[in-house]
């Protein structure tokens, strides 16, 4: 195996106590109607996310909300496996089951599946769907466009770019990329496929602005924020953080505007899924830093597979981001005390950790994450489920 690869397994002395099994009342039983839960498949080399949003007061029923499908079974299954527990009790009586979804961009190992989703018995409850717009003679991509235009206008289609938002019950929704200027060279073939990707900054409570009699408020709640990097490399981060810039402590007037505008911090979140599956390209020490995440996400085969994901050039960035060891020369802590997870992980000789399940209160009191157990090829069984338990 190569020097440069990564080969992300827990020990197994340590597996059953990191990683003990709890199954599917336990699962079921840690999330509470107010929390977010985020789903990160284990689909290989590839991403399929599914968020499911808390639940509305009116009637007790969650939305959902998709970013990629790699594969045509394994998120269709998890739903139908949601559908009719606490976590997904029905159908919203409108129809519209998932307010948006997301194609971050128009390779395989992100869109493979979406065709099938969109016809399926699911995609009839799909309201918008953004794509970057960068035309590819990929079947996949083809089918998805035919897909869309079928659904019209069923499903609004949306072409996003840095700066669109959508609020999605409490939950905010805001593109960093791909920026305008990136955009306007799609038609030229002017960038890398992957950097016209539609990455995203999630935050949940959403910030806000509250019309009072005689004045308007901001209300910042404690937010828990999370950014989706696709497969985002350097032209494109390099671009969002021009629009994106990271916001220093000021007491001047102008700063202060600028960031009740914006929030402090832009770039900065809890989680953080690694771009490109961790690849040499999709990631560096700075941008890292500047997001400054307790916990780093990386979907990928382990120990390299076809494309050497996850590659320890990237690996070693978000690691020494979390801990600085340059010039100290510690002794690094283990991925898993640095809150980075994959979802190749394996507990040495045995079991695949497989998909990851993010359960978030609306408050900073609550983060479990859960493993299902879950090959590439598997459907995902909720009686798998392990809890992390660092």
């Amino acid at each position: 195996m190569s020097a440069a690869v990564a080969q992300p397994n827990v020990p197994a002395e340590l597996g059953e106590r990191l990683f003990p099994k709890e199954g599917r009342q336990a699962f079921l039983d840690s999330v509470e109607p107010d929390d977010l839960v985020y789903f990160l498949l284990n689909v290989g080399d590839g991403d399929t996310q599914l968020f499911l949003l808390p639940a509305r007061e009116a009637d007790g029923v969650r939305r959902a909300f998709v970013v990629d499908v790699a594969t045509t079974r394994k998120l269709p299954g998890l739903l139908t496996t949601l559908l009719g527990t606490n976590l997904l009790p029905k159908v919203p009586d409108d129809g519209y089951l998932f307010p948006l979804v997301v194609a971050s961009h128009p390779h395989d190992d992100h869109i493979g599946g979406m065709p099938e989703f969109l016809t399926g018995e699911w995609g009839k409850n799909v309201r918008e769907l953004w794509e970057p717009g960068y035309y590819h003679t990929s079947e996949s991509y083809i089918e998805m466009m035919r897909a869309l235009e079928d659904a019209d206008p069923h499903i609004q289609h949306t072409q996003p770019t840095s700066g669109t938002t959508r609020f999605l019950g409490r939950l905010r929704v805001q593109v960093l990329s791909p920026s305008i200027a990136l955009r306007t060279r799609f038609d030229t073939y002017g960038i890398d496929l992957n950097d016209a990707s539609i990455a995203l900054r999630l935050e949940f409570p959403a910030s806000r602005v509250e019309q009072g009699r005689f004045r308007r408020t901001y209300v910042r709640p404690k937010t828990r924020t999370l950014i989706l990097g696709a497969d985002s490399l350097l032209a494109s981060w390099s671009q969002v953080l021009v629009d994106f810039p990271e916001l220093r402590p000021d007491k001047a007037p102008t700063a202060r505007a600028i960031q009740k505008a914006l929030g402090r911090d832009a770039l900065r979140a809890e989680i953080f899924k690694v771009p490109h599956h961790a690849s040499k390209h999709g990631v560096t020490l700075g941008l890292v830093e500047v997001v400054h995440p307790s916990v780093s996400l990386v979907s990928s085969v382990g120990g390299g597979g076809k494309y050497n994901f996850p590659h320890l050039v990237a690996l070693e960035a978000i690691r020494e981001a979390r801990q600085p060891t340059t010039l100290s020369q510690q002794k690094r802590k283990e991925d898993y005390l640095l809150g980075v997870h994959y979802t190749a992980a394996r507990i040495k000789g045995g079991d695949c950790l497989g998909s990851i399940a993010i359960v978030l209160s609306p408050t900073s009191r609550k983060r479990v994450i859960w493993r299902f157990c879950d090959e590439p090829a598997d459907l995902i069984e909720l009686d798998n489920a392990r809890r992390f338990s660092p």
